[in-house]
């Protein structure tokens, strides 16, 4: 499908050898200047705002669902939830009761656009999200150049500040806590987590909180004290605990383990925010995906909730060992192979995924083997739309495919960003591209 209108305009310009928006570097942002690894798109994705603002709000109707499955299917018990999803019942010990009200939402959802749509491959739930330290500083950096400020304004360019959002949300949750004063935070990893996830992420996420005006500490899950007096971090109160470690990271640790379950209780007496609380991580997971798109499991949701999931969610069927009808679903993948991708149930950032239409038909079936044993989803393949960008070294237009991640944050769309490779690449391909994400004002589009 065809570029955008302003991307057309975009692409013409960073033809003209003599064009400004030539000389823009993303390398030159004090942030960004240290990631060292990431490369960039020559321009930034652009979409209309009346596209983003209506898939927005089926994107926090889809969260709504997925947060009420608990509830709606397994009558909010978390021992039953663990077990259909899978999951260590030792987590279910950690989680205890699912809270009498839904926690902050937050989180980012990976979608692709297929040229009619946009369409959610997965949603992440969570603190640990990624992706948050490059989305606003890169599109910080874009708007700061004059030249593609001129431009931008031009043709009524604008984009969502995520970290301010972010920001905002936390002084929100922290509110009850901290009686007005802006909230002292915790940014918590689980044991030994830093040395493997903060340096090029948790730590530039601070600085960008800190740029907002927020007392930030960042460290790992031993250095909290909860007592009945309150949350102390690295001997400081605290009113905000912004969670970065998952239940795996301490399921196995006696001392984090017990930590965790005062931290949980202290939040839901209000001594402290948790940000985001232990249930997310239940919510996050994606055989969840199959009890909004599997005709035989959705008998929880009314027509209007099964259409707004069809316009935003791609087929998708769990393979759960042991279930009712496995074989069934296993030969319906087999059939569909050149349509469908394989997830596994415990993979993240693509790791462990197989391409249905890459692979042959015995590479296929042993995949499917191992999803059955192990737990896995299919999803019917969705084809984005290229991305068409000019490649500044050499001249030349290159394609790509745009994986969105949009955040989401209690009051609406929260910004985001995408990450690219070149077209008919798999996901996790070495050449990767990061692109801010602007949006123009179209009909039908309320700037209010």
């Amino acid at each position: 499908m065809a570029n955008e209108p302003v991307s057309a305009l975009l692409n013409a310009e960073l033809s003209r050898p003599d064009s400004p928006l030539r000389a823009i570097d993303p390398r030159q942002h004090p942030v960004l200047a240290d990631l060292k690894r990431a490369r960039y798109l020559s321009r930034p994705l652009v979409y209309p705002e009346s596209e983003l603002r209506a898939f927005g709000a089926d994107l926090l109707g889809a969260v709504e669902l997925l947060t009420a499955l608990p509830k709606r299917l397994f009558d909010g018990d978390v021992e039953r939830t663990c077990r259909a999803l899978g999951l260590d019942p030792r987590k279910a010990e950690l989680v205890g009761d699912f809270e009498a009200r839904s926690p902050s939402r937050f989180g980012r959802i990976d979608a692709y656009h297929d040229g009619e749509a946009l369409r959610i491959l997965e949603f992440n739930v969570g603190g640990s999200v990624g992706g948050q330290e490059w989305v606003e500083p890169l599109a910080d950096m874009f708007w700061a150049d004059d030249a593609f400020r001129e431009f931008g304004t031009a043709h009524g360019l604008h984009y969502l500040k995520q970290t301010k959002l972010l920001a905002g949300a936390l002084r929100e949750s922290a509110a009850p806590v901290t009686s007005g004063h802006d909230p002292v935070i915790a940014m918590v990893e689980g044991t030994g987590g830093l040395d493997l996830y903060a340096e090029g992420s948790w730590y530039l996420l601070r600085r960008l909180l800190q740029a907002e005006g927020l007392d930030c500490r960042i460290g790992e899950v031993h250095e909290l004290e909860v007592t009945a007096s309150g949350v102390r971090f690295q001997g400081e109160r605290v009113d905000l605990v912004y969670r970065l470690f998952d239940l795996d990271q301490v399921v196995d640790d006696p001392d984090a383990w017990r930590t965790t379950v005062r931290l949980r209780d202290a939040h839901r007496s209000g001594q402290v925010a948790l940000w985001a609380p232990l249930e997310c991580d239940l919510i996050d997971n994606k055989r969840f995906l199959a009890y909004l798109s599997d005709p035989r499991l959705r008998g929880h949701m009314s027509q209007d909730e099964r259409d707004l999931v069809d316009r935003v969610l791609p087929w998708t069927r769990a393979l759960v060992p042991g279930a009712a009808g496995l074989d069934a679903v296993v030969a319906d993948c087999r059939e569909r192979r050149e349509h469908l991708i394989l997830k596994p149930d415990a993979g993240f950032a693509s790791r462990g995924i197989t391409c249905g239409w890459l692979v042959s038909d015995e590479q296929w079936a042993d995949a499917l083997r191992r999803g059955a044993a192990e737990g896995a989803v299919a999803q019917q393949r969705v084809v984005p739309r290229e991305e068409v960008a000019v490649n500044v070294e050499t001249g030349l237009t290159e394609s790509w495919d745009a994986c969105l991640g949009l955040y989401w944050v209690p009051g609406g769309l929260g910004g985001g960003g995408g990450r690219l490779v070149h077209s008919g690449e798999p996901a996790d391909s070495t050449d990767r591209r990061l692109a801010p994400m602007f949006l123009y004002p179209d009909q039908g589009a309320d700037r209010h």
